[in-house]
C-alpha cells in the first residue's frame, strides 16, 4: 500500500475541498473518479478534491476523500504535521486532525 501526507487542507472558492499532497502524486490518481463517489484528482495543484460542498461539513469531506482514495486507489491518506489550512472552519480543522492523530 502507498502512503501519501496531506500537506494542505484547503476550501477553494468554488466550494470544492483540495487535501494537497506533499508529493508529486501518481499518474494512476486521476482513476479515482471512476468510483463515482464525488472525489478527483487534480493534476495542478497535486491533491483530491471534493465535488462542490453543499450538505457535508469539511470534516465529513475529509473523511471521505480518505477513504474512497484507500478503498479505490489503495492509498493511504495520512495528515502531515505541518498542514497549511487555507478558508476550512476551525471547528472542522478541530474534528480533522481529531479523527486523524498521529
Amino acid at each position: 500500500m502507498t502512503t501519501e501526507m496531506v500537506a494542505r487542507v484547503e476550501l477553494l472558492d468554488t466550494g470544492e475541498l483540495l487535501l494537497g499532497l506533499a508529493g508529486e502524486g501518481n499518474p494512476s490518481y486521476q482513476y479515482v473518479y471512476r468510483e463515482a463517489a464525488g472525489v478527483y484528482w487534480s493534476e495542478e495543484p497535486r491533491g483530491f478534491k471534493s465535488t462542490v460542498i453543499e450538505n457535508w461539513s469539511c470534516s465529513k469531506w475529509f473523511s471521505h476523500i480518505v477513504a474512497v482514495v484507500h478503498s479505490g486507489l489503495g492509498v493511504k491518506l495520512v495528515l502531515g504535521k505541518q498542514v497549511a489550512w487555507k478558508n476550512v472552519p476551525d471547528q472542522d480543522i478541530v474534528e480533522i486532525e481529531r479523527q486523524n492523530a498521529f
